[in-house]
């Protein structure tokens, strides 16, 4: 398995360095690798840098080339909601691979979630020789700022890796979590052919990289393109909700809402719904999002969250596809459900004025789609300040506290910028469950919510191996150590 995914890294290492020779050009132009050795390209803190780069253009990922896989650019996005749809969304494009997603029949060849295991573990070789390497940096603050951000980066992938291969986190361990690779491959002799660790190690392991990259990036505030210090709190607040670990996850979600500068809170919702999405540039409700015109590769491609959510005039496919039923929760005035019905067929995301919309323009239209996703070369938001008051609420409800605010104090917010009227109480535990999620739909969050729920998928309970995604086939075959989930065979 180390075989197939660690010596893609030189790909990341050739091309941070072709970035630095074409900084014009925002395409990361992908040459046969394998020419050069690390020790030639990493020579200061600048190519330290771009190797840097190279992992933030490597969380979208790309498809239609030799380095496939999307990672928050997609496919993390799609395992999610379509594993766990029970009718609320539907998938009318033509990819197997897809319906094998939404059908809970995923095989152990399916291409996407290949590339994507494949893609993960480039990037995160990629961030491992920059913690290798810290001894190129110029200074303490540069050091602490490139190993905050690698060991952020890291902890962030380990956990969607594990929430997506690995069993449900539970009090019982379970040996099927993901393999821990935390040193660099940089030539063949370095190859290891490493074992699956557990679910515990690997929350472990994450939780040490995020508490440490939480430290290091202290005082470099809020930017505008790399990870914080808070968006690193804000990851650590997932992590512990998906734990249970209640009032962690209060704390550090309440550190995110309560950042200030000279008494001016830094984030900040949005006036609406709407406005959260399809920026050029961070938004104030944005912790973390994914650059496109900047650090990412820009514009629109074959697998990404524009391409089957949106149905749009040269926007497109419209594959992901809203029912009826997903709209009709929502209350009448919720402005996240209102769904635009007379849009022209040349219409773009700028013409749609809610968050819904009947798709115009060509393949699958007439269907509803979400207008989250309406531009391919917009920003991904990664993480937005809604999901911090909902994560708050939910942590200090099953916590039985009242860190910063009250659960109901909380939703209230969730609620007025939606445009409802806030709720009188008593606030109960279903009434939060939905409101995260209407406020988080089609974000990516439905699977990992409801195996924390434990909730019933249809007819599948939480925890049933149809919901959790095979190791591919080509690791096993070329990886003895590995063990396959015994639903997939060996």
């Amino acid at each position: 398995m180390i075989k197939i995914y660690k010596v893609h890294i030189m790909s990341l290492v050739v091309a941070g360095t072709m970035l630095l020779l074409t900084a014009c050009d925002s395409q990361l132009d992908i040459k046969p690798r394998q020419l050069i050795k690390t020790e030639e390209v990493l020579v200061d803190e600048g190519n330290l840098q771009l190797v840097l780069i190279s992992a933030y253009t490597g969380l979208k990922g790309t498809f239609g080339t030799n380095e496939a896989g999307e990672l928050y650019g997609g496919d993390f996005n799609f395992f999610s909601e379509l594993l766990a749809s029970t009718g609320e969304v539907t998938w009318v494009g033509s990819f197997d691979q897809q319906k094998e997603l939404i059908n809970k029949a995923v095989l152990v060849n399916n291409s996407r979630v290949r590339d994507s295991w494949i893609r993960a573990y480039d990037v995160m070789n990629s961030l491992n020789i920059v913690l290798k390497y810290l001894d190129l940096a110029k200074s303490p603050e540069s050091k602490a700022s490139l190993e905050g951000q690698a060991l952020a980066l890291r902890g962030l992938i380990y956990f969607d890796l594990v929430r997506f291969w690995g069993t449900p986190y539970q009090a019982s361990d379970s040996e099927y979590g993901v393999p821990l690779v935390l040193t660099p491959t940089e030539k063949v002799e370095d190859i290891e052919f490493v074992p699956r660790n557990t679910v515990h190690e690997v929350y472990g392991q994450v939780v040490e990289d995020l508490l440490k990259a939480k430290q290091l990036l202290e005082g470099f505030d809020k930017n505008d393109v790399f990870i914080s210090s808070y968006a690193v709190s804000a990851i650590l607040s997932r992590v512990y909700l998906q734990q249970g670990e209640f009032q962690k996850a209060a704390e550090e979600a309440n550190r995110v809402i309560g950042f200030n500068v000279d008494g001016k809170n830094i984030y900040k919702l949005m006036d609406s719904p709407l406005k959260a999405f399809n920026n050029e540039s961070n938004s104030t409700e944005d912790v973390f999002a994914l650059q496109l015109n900047s650090v990412s590769t820009s514009g629109e491609n074959n697998a990404g969250l524009t391409t089957h959510y949106a149905r749009l005039n040269g926007h497109g496919r419209g594959d992901m596809r809203i029912s009826q039923s997903h709209i009709d929760l929502y209350e009448d005035g919720d402005l996240r459900g209102g769904v635009v019905d007379n849009l022209a067929d040349e219409a773009v995301i700028a013409n749609v004025d809610q968050m819904f919309y009947i798709g115009v323009g060509g393949q699958n239209d007439g269907g509803i789609q979400t207008s989250k996703y309406g531009d391919g070369s917009r920003n991904i938001s990664i993480i937005r300040l809604a999901e911090m008051y909902l994560t708050r609420a939910e942590a200090n409800f099953e916590a039985g506290t009242n860190i910063g605010a009250s659960p109901l104090e909380d939703i209230n917010v969730i609620r007025e910028r939606a445009g409802l009227d806030p709720l009188a109480g008593p606030l109960t535990r279903e009434m939060i469950h939905k409101e995260r999620h209407l406020e988080l739909a089609w974000e990516g969050f439905t699977l990992h919510d409801m195996k924390r729920w434990k909730e019933n998928i249809g007819s599948l309970a939480y925890d049933a191996p149809e919901l959790i995604l095979p190791i591919p086939e080509r690791e096993i075959e070329a990886n003895e150590n590995l063990k396959q989930l015994p639903h997939y065979g060996q």
